[in-house]
């Protein structure tokens, strides 16, 4: 396991550039509004907003949150094990002062704050699944009561996991791809009821799904 998280982080070290370079997709954007922001906007009333976003990379998804018109109550941590990508996300977002970026892995990541969200965008194609459990239970211990907690990713029995499968069988893709495999929803969810979240909305845009919980 530790030797595969190690060329997970030295494969996104290396395409650090690349990813700086990457802009979502229409479809990730439709999908991520429809779970993440949609429960932003359920928190909106609060004083202040905690968000953690788990395997945040250089901070693509933070730049839509710190466009919402209550972006100033909300106060943002973005963690990632890849050191590259985390200074990318610094010194992207240097002049805002809501934003937090630290290098650390989600299961190792202490905080004195719980968070009122907690997000992962295609993070469980890449964590072992022999942690998905510890995944679970340290995301109930960091939630607030009704906090929520959203997961993007896609489902490991769907059109576009079989034609990732092949493309590494076949060495048709990105070195980066190497690492994935994708996750089943069904598992998740089952996983999440069993750790205390009661999961509240699963959505579906083309290849990807979403799962949005409650604490």
């Amino acid at each position: 396991m530790q030797k595969r998280k190690l060329r997970i982080i030295r494969d996104f070290d290396d395409a650090t550039e690349i990813f700086a370079k990457w802009s979502p997709s229409e479809i990730f954007r439709k999908i991520f509004h429809s779970s993440v922001m949609e429960a932003l906007s359920l928190l909106r009333k609060n004083k202040e907003i905690n968000v953690l976003e788990v395997g945040c990379g250089h901070g693509t998804w933070f730049e839509p949150i710190s466009k919402l018109d209550f972006s100033k109550k909300i106060e943002y941590v973005g963690i990632d094990f890849s050191e590259k990508r985390i200074g990318a996300a610094k010194k992207l977002f240097k002049k805002n002062k809501n934003a937090k970026f630290f290098v650390a892995d989600y299961l190792e990541f202490s905080s004195s704050k719980k968070y009122d969200l907690i997000f992962f965008i295609e993070v469980f194609q890449y964590a072992d699944k022999k942690d998905f459990a510890k995944f679970f239970k340290k995301t109930k211990g960091m939630l607030k009561r009704d906090g929520y907690a959203v997961i993007i990713d896609k489902d490991k029995y769907s059109a576009h996991s079989l034609k990732v499968s092949l493309g590494k069988l076949f060495k048709k893709l990105p070195y980066y791809y190497r690492h994935v495999i994708y996750p089943s929803f069904s598992s998740l969810e089952k996983l999440a009821k069993a750790y205390g979240l009661k999961p509240v909305k699963r959505s579906k845009v083309k290849e990807f799904n979403a799962i949005v919980m409650k604490n």
